[in-house]
């Protein structure tokens, strides 16, 4: 790898698909991984999965445990390529994962942390009573005009900027019929939204009865000191300590992901080689897109590790 500087980078509730955790099923150095969600489940993780219907592997609390656990399991398998990595970051339930990366915390006591979390925030978003919550991806040029309407709408309604993802990418977060409202708005014009397949509005004011449940439950963890700084998801700092790592990750359920500068972090840090932990590859294409200087590829992309470690040594 010379004198590559590395990152590992680990994406939230996006990209999941039916057949993300097939490795997971067969590889016999993940064995070991497999018992462990299947006692956190309490039920066999591949009749779990396999059992749910295609709508419900986006269901929030269904999403979250299997994206960890997908991460887990690349990292498992990727971590004996890499010799040395100077930087983790992850968005939104990513940044539970990488503190896995970091050293923080073993597998087992992640996904136990994830599962925690979902139920947390499902109680939270479960005030909202029967209209339920949404997330809007918004993207793309719009004028200075729509972009004052559209945050004159979202200030008057109780919508919520979840996450800024980059200069033109935002995440919005609020209740379900305050999303149609500001779409029905004829002030707003842009087409380049996604409704996301999401109905709890993470990083938002309304998940803020989940937060510190959450930050009690990571006080009695084992959660430790990463060996690895973290980027912390709010304010892209370096967390170190074990005291920085339970107050930003307790905060972010309900307090706006600033993507954006964890990435420009990690160019000014002066990372050349960022691996996507997957599933899809929604955060490398984001980085190289805003920094082209860094190269940046998810494990998804390779067909198998041995192509991933070659294109590490061709660094």
């Amino acid at each position: 790898m010379g004198n590559v500087r590395l990152a590992i980078v680990c994406p939230g509730q996006a990209g999941q698909r039916r057949d993300m955790l097939d490795n997971l099923f067969v590889d016999h150095d993940l064995y070991d991984l497999r018992c462990a969600a299947s006692d956190i489940l309490g039920k066999d993780v591949e009749a779990w999965w396999r059992d749910l219907g295609e709508d419900a592997i986006f269901v929030s609390a269904h999403a979250q445990f299997a994206i960890a656990l997908h991460q887990i399991a690349a990292w498992t398998r990727i971590s004996r390529l890499v010799s040395q990595v100077s930087l983790v970051a992850g968005y939104s339930i990513g940044e539970l994962s990488a503190y896995h990366v970091a050293g923080a915390i073993d597998g087992r006591t992640t996904l136990g942390l994830v599962q925690q979390r979902a139920r947390l925030m499902d109680r939270a978003a479960a005030g909202l009573g029967g209209v339920g919550g949404c997330m809007l991806l918004w993207r793309g040029r719009c004028s200075p005009d729509e972009l004052a309407a559209r945050d004159r709408i979202m200030a008057s309604s109780g919508i919520d900027t979840a996450i800024i993802r980059s200069r033109s990418e935002q995440v919005l977060a609020g209740p379900a019929h305050m999303i149609d409202s500001l779409l029905a708005n004829p002030a707003i014009t842009n087409p380049n939204h996604v409704r996301l397949a999401i109905t709890v509005p993470s990083h938002s004011r309304y998940l803020m009865p989940a937060v510190e449940p959450f930050r009690a439950a990571l006080r009695k963890s084992g959660l430790a000191a990463p060996a690895v700084p973290v980027l912390a998801g709010i304010d892209a700092m370096r967390v170190r300590t074990r005291e920085q790592a339970v107050d930003t990750l307790s905060r972010q359920i309900a307090t706006t992901v600033r993507w954006d500068r964890c990435m420009a972090t990690l160019a000014e840090s002066g990372i050349d080689t960022v691996i996507e932990l997957g599933p899809g590859n929604d955060l490398s294409r984001l980085i190289e897109t805003e920094h082209p200087r860094i190269a940046a590829r998810s494990v998804d992309e390779f067909r198998d590790w041995r192509s991933l470690g070659d294109w590490l040594d061709s660094r």
